[in-house]
């Protein structure tokens, strides 16, 4: 089949990797052909727009954002929205043959790509797909990046109709399933189907830890938990710092460790000392090389929110070997998951005491290597994406 890709993330750096791009590349292993329309809101406004370039095989058309700059942030990102979609529409419409493609892949939020969705439908392309992570723009306003009232309303009620052009909706859970059947108006014609995240479920090679400690100027006479990815809203850092603060009172010997950047980094760069360090985004080779020299890793969402989440740091962890301590949110299937296949602890939410204990105990027991290789086997390899996106 040919399947056209619109996304907002798609790594082309030599040694870079996402599940965008892991995706394509596992569809073109089947035999498919894959191109991309990469919306990329990370690059900056005054780079080149409409790159079109050849990755391993796969066409990838590159939209730089436009905004409005000089205005308060809501008015920044609500024109960041307008101007980027519009432009990405014109490039759609321009650089592919819509009449190529059998299959359309989009991810949440819909909105993202509002101005090419009904010009997708209208060419012909009668499968339609979009995966949600994160159920936009209800979890964005609980954790506090959509403001309520007018926005809320207007941006759902967007968000809503969007997602009507789709014909099957893809969620990360069975219980994310339901609360879309439940908060949202869904088609009859529509299906909804499940596809846990994903990555190439290669293990890491173990590593020299002394060596990777000292490469990192990290204590190498003492256990590391990490949290390596973007620091931003929604990643439940004050409760990693809560049991950190815990460790330090009691004497643990437990050290937090942060990677990566993001709108939250000053905060966590001003929190590092005593038993909490931070350390800047490294390449994915080496960025997998540094968890390997660490004894757990740490995922946590936010209290408050409705909707169910598998942190996109797990496959990571469990690449790299490492145990899973995780506070997310009560009755998750991904808390039942990382104990059905022994490769982790949840703890409830705002429990910094238990947070830790588990963190201390997961550092200290026995290895999980050979139980995380099967888990990612069983459940995060990217084939399940690739039966979710055919079937």
């Amino acid at each position: 089949m040919r399947f056209l890709m619109a996304c907002m993330k798609f790594p082309t750096r030599p040694g870079s990797s996402y599940l965008t791009n892991e995706l394509a590349l596992a569809l073109k292993a089947e035999g498919h052909e894959v191109e991309v329309l990469l919306v990329d809101w990370d690059a900056a406004s005054e780079d080149a727009d409409g790159v079109d370039e050849e990755w391993k095989g796969i066409r990838v058309v590159r939209c730089a954002p436009r905004l409005l700059e000089g205005f308060g942030r809501l008015l920044r990102h609500a024109s960041k929205f307008v101007m980027t979609g519009r432009r990405a529409g014109k490039l759609v419409r321009t650089r592919f043959d819509l009449t190529r493609f059998d299959v359309f892949i989009a991810w949440a939020p819909a909105l993202a790509f509002a101005p090419f969705i009904d010009t997708i439908r209208r060419a012909g392309i009668e499968r339609r797909l979009l995966f949600i992570w994160d159920f936009f723009p209800d979890h964005h306003r609980e954790i506090g990046l959509v403001p309520g009232g007018p926005p809320y309303w207007i941006a759902r009620a967007w968000e809503q109709r969007l997602m009507g052009a789709f014909t099957a909706l893809i969620c990360t859970l069975p219980q994310n399933a339901q609360y879309l059947r439940r908060r949202f108006r869904m088609r009859p014609e529509q299906s909804v189907r499940v596809a846990p995240i994903w990555s190439d479920a290669t293990p890491v090679p173990p590593v020299d830890r002394a060596a990777i400690r000292r490469l990192h100027n990290l204590p190498e006479d003492r256990p590391i938990a990490v949290f390596g990815g973007q620091l931003v809203e929604g990643r439940g850092f004050e409760q990693m710092l809560a049991a950190a603060a815990l460790g330090q009172t009691s004497g643990s010997p437990l050290l937090f460790l942060f990677v990566g950047e993001g709108r939250l980094a000053p905060m966590l760069r001003a929190r590092a000392h005593g038993n909490v360090l931070w350390r800047p985004p490294l390449e994915r080779d080496s960025y997998l090389e540094l968890l390997g020299a660490c004894e757990v890793g740490m995922v946590a969402t936010v209290p408050g929110v409705t909707s169910f989440t598998i942190p996109s740091k797990t496959t990571d962890y469990l690449r790299a070997g490492l145990p899973v301590v995780a506070a997310v949110e009560a009755g998750s299937e991904f808390a039942l998951l990382l104990e059905r296949y022994g490769v982790g602890r949840a703890v409830p939410f705002g429990d910094a005491h238990g947070f830790l204990r588990a963190a201390e105990a997961l550092a200290g027991g026995p290895g999980v290597r050979h139980a995380a290789k099967i888990c990612l086997d069983e459940v995060f390899h990217v084939r399940r994406a690739v039966e979710a996106v055919t079937a």
